[in-house]
């Protein structure tokens, strides 16, 4: 069984519960609440885990730590507000809105990642928008608007709230807590995007 590590200040582990059950059924579960850059602990993280779920601001001491494991293992990040982003982005995240229900078939990604999935919320939204080419997970909704001060930067689906670079996902916008997955597909989708990232994917 392939195991998952959740990254989340402990205050806040009981925001996640549901991520965990949801998770639990397919993968080994487990939290911390910081990541250690010491060599001989990112020896152990690396052969214990395969999928890190980051969800949490990063301190400074960290940031070696996430940059050796994005190399290696599939990395779901949760991209704050003048936080530390695993893609590089060409500006920084635009208030989008509080809470939005966001349909399946309103979505630009692969059809994969949307399998058995009719609608998903998220909270806290921002518009994400990476340097490079990337692929568009998550994207807003028709009444969706990314603001830059006064003026709409990005509408519609043209608003984005998660990203994926090969192993890497990083998502503007939370998906993870209790009050996602309450009467809505969150769940559904993790699993199938876990799914197709994990497609081909050999762990040493």
């Amino acid at each position: 069984m392939l195991s998952v590590l959740i990254i989340a200040d402990s205050t806040q582990w009981y925001q996640y519960k549901e991520l965990e059950e949801c998770l639990m059924n397919d993968y080994h579960v487990e939290y911390v609440d910081k990541l250690s850059s010491e060599q001989s602990n990112l020896s152990k993280l690396e052969f214990s885990y395969d999928i890190f779920f980051y969800l949490k601001m990063p301190e400074t001491n960290e940031i070696s730590a996430i940059s050796r494991l994005l190399k290696s293992k599939i990395f779901i990040f949760f991209v704050r507000k003048n936080g530390f982003s695993p893609i590089q982005l060409k500006n920084e995240l635009l208030p989008v809105a509080e809470k939005i229900s966001l349909k399946a078939s309103a979505m630009r990604g692969k059809i994969e990642y949307f399998r058995g999935v009719d609608e998903i919320l998220v909270l806290n939204a921002y518009h994400i928008e990476p340097k490079d080419t990337c692929e568009v997970i998550l994207n807003g909704s028709r009444d969706s608007k990314a603001m830059l001060g006064d003026i709409v930067f990005r509408a519609g689906k043209n608003v984005v709230f998660g990203v994926r670079k090969n192993n890497i996902v990083a998502f503007s916008a939370d998906i993870f807590s209790n009050e996602c997955f309450k009467s809505t597909q969150n769940c559904r989708f993790i699993k199938n995007l876990l799914s197709e990232m994990l497609t081909g994917v050999e762990f040493y």
